[in-house]
């Protein structure tokens, strides 16, 4: 079984049989979040137990950001009236490995919930190690959810700006075609390439072929540039694989990791900031 680099509160990373051991004294909660059409070939049901977290309807609204950190209020009235509770240990999935589920432990943590894990594999792996799935969620009873201090960091464009040419480094999730703007962007109004000093680290470079995240030592190679006693600041294409980077540095024991939430959807649509590679 796997529950790997535990923290005081609860292992950062767990597997299908560890949740298998545990359901019934944790929440299983499914972040799902994917881009447009691209949910055709993921697997349906739900972990016994499971309730929603919509990543894209819980947020602050804006008007061209999907999916910004939503308010303390908004968060804990959605998470309460799931019936989830400050105390209780959640374990977040997603449909598609691991993928958009680290957004929400990012999530969790910034409002101070100290009990979350990610489930290595997802849905996939659950249904893979022969444990059966229900077509709906569960309906907790509604409690009083109440926030604490933030476990975990959240920057604004105008804090990137500021860190530029300091000592913080910044990460970008985006594939290397992005990031070097010999790709298009997905959205055709934004501009191609990266922030100034940035180093790319590409999401998908982080995963198996199964969508589970590699392991620990080639999680370390892939860092292997990086400094985790530094400042560093994760971005991607609009949040989602930034916090992706934050999570797999989180278990790699760094502690000073802020993740851009406007990512490359705020900053390559202002042609007033900063971008090599355009």
């Amino acid at each position: 079984m796997l529950a790997t680099e535990t923290s005081s509160d609860a292992p950062l990373l767990v597997d299908a049989a560890w949740l298998a051991d545990t359901i019934g004294r944790v929440i299983p909660i499914d972040g799902t979040w994917s881009m447009p059409n691209d949910t055709a070939s993921l697997p349906n049901g739900f972990i016994p137990g499971s309730r929603v977290f919509d990543l894209d309807t819980v947020a602050t609204p804006h008007p061209t950001l999907n999916h910004m950190l939503p308010d303390a209020k908004t968060f804990a009235q959605t998470v309460g009236d799931m019936g989830v509770s400050a105390e209780d240990h959640v374990v977040v999935y997603d449909r598609h490995g691991v993928f958009s589920s680290p957004r929400l432990w990012w999530t969790f943590k910034m409002f101070g919930h100290a009990k979350v894990s990610v489930l290595n594999g997802g849905l996939p792996a659950w249904i893979a190690a022969g444990h059966s799935v229900e077509k709906a969620v569960t309906d907790g009873k509604a409690v009083t959810y109440v926030p604490s201090k933030p476990l975990a960091k959240v920057v604004s464009k105008a804090e990137v700006l500021a860190a530029l040419g300091t000592d913080a480094q910044i990460i970008d999730a985006r594939p290397p075609g992005r990031f070097d703007a010999t790709s298009p962007e997905p959205r055709a109004e934004l501009r191609g390439g990266h922030m100034p000093g940035a180093n790319n680290v590409p999401f998908g470079s982080l995963r198996t072929a199964d969508s589970h995240f590699k392991d620990i030592e080639a999680l370390i190679e892939a860092f292997a540039s990086v400094d985790p006693d530094a400042p560093i600041i994760t971005s991607c294409g609009s949040g989602i694989t930034a916090a992706g980077l934050a999570f797999v540095l989180a278990m790699l024991g760094a502690d000073d990791v802020s993740v851009y939430d406007g990512s490359w959807a705020e900053w390559g649509a202002d042609s007033d900031v900063p971008i090599v590679g355009s």
